[in-house]
């Protein structure tokens, strides 16, 4: 997972979360370096319209409501993309950043060697997880 500093603000996320932006701030990138200690799979993905399913959601994601309707009302027409992670925990490294990094960007393909990691949940808690998600996404 690849930090970035494009659209970070408080607001933007439930209030739960707001610590974890802290600590992002204050470990900005230093001599154009970035520090890596997780990595994701893409085990499912969907495509959503309905406002419903997007609420029902919440518990699967930091965002704030607000933000939440900001992104559904930015291009209304366009359904919006919800991805369902594994996430990996690795120990540290730090990758330089490349200009291809630059930008608001969803995805990135960084390039580099990177160990295996220990996934973040367990396989019955991510199974689990992934069964709650897709019955509200289907």
């Amino acid at each position: 997972m690849f930090p970035t500093f494009e659209h970070q603000e408080e607001k933007n996320l439930k209030p739960q979360f707001h610590n974890y932006l802290d600590i992002v701030k204050q470990n900005r990138p230093q001599n154009e370096h970035n520090k890596i200690t997780s990595y994701a799979e893409v085990v499912d993905e969907v495509d959503i319209i309905s406002k419903e399913k997007i609420n029902a959601l919440s518990l699967f994601h930091i965002w704030s409501d607000s933000y939440i309707d900001e992104r559904v009302n930015w291009m209304s027409e366009k359904p919006i993309k919800t991805v369902f992670l594994k996430v990996y925990k690795i120990p540290e490294i730090e990758i330089p950043i490349k200009s291809e990094y630059h930008g608001c960007k969803s995805w990135i393909n960084i390039n580099e060697d990177i160990q295996t990691g220990k996934p973040v949940l367990s396989e019955e808690e991510l199974n689990s997880r992934l069964q709650k998600f897709k019955e509200i996404v289907n």
